[in-house]
């Protein structure tokens, strides 16, 4: 019985350390989309010297990881011919605290 109560201890204790690793691990395979998203961006501007038109799924992946459950989503805030702006948002979430990440076309990456 001791035995038991010691697992218990020690596994309520190492589970929420756990899921802290999963969401951890999760938010930076989301950045490291966003930034193969962002390569993808300026290969297009490269062929067509702008961004406008750029926004398809072809273009990027929207889903995070992209194999399995979708753990953030990939959305384009803003393009321009000049300029682009790239989010991930957790799925069911919105943007508080410091759960989102944002991509602009000079490689500046910031958390929402």
């Amino acid at each position: 019985m001791i035995v038991v109560a010691i697992i218990g201890v020690v596994a309520s204790i190492a589970y929420p350390s756990y899921q802290g690793y999963i969401s951890d691990t999760y938010r930076t395979q989301a950045a490291s989309d966003l930034k193969a998203c962002g390569m993808a961006l300026e290969r297009f501007y490269s062929n067509d010297f702008t961004y406008i038109g750029a926004d398809t799924n072809t273009i990027c992946n929207t889903n995070s990881p992209t194999d399995g459950v979708a753990q953030y989503i990939i959305t384009y805030e803003s393009l321009t011919a000049t300029a682009y702006s790239i989010r991930a948002t957790p799925v069911g979430e919105s943007c508080s605290g410091d759960n989102c990440i944002q991509l602009s076309q000079t490689g500046y990456q910031t958390t929402l």
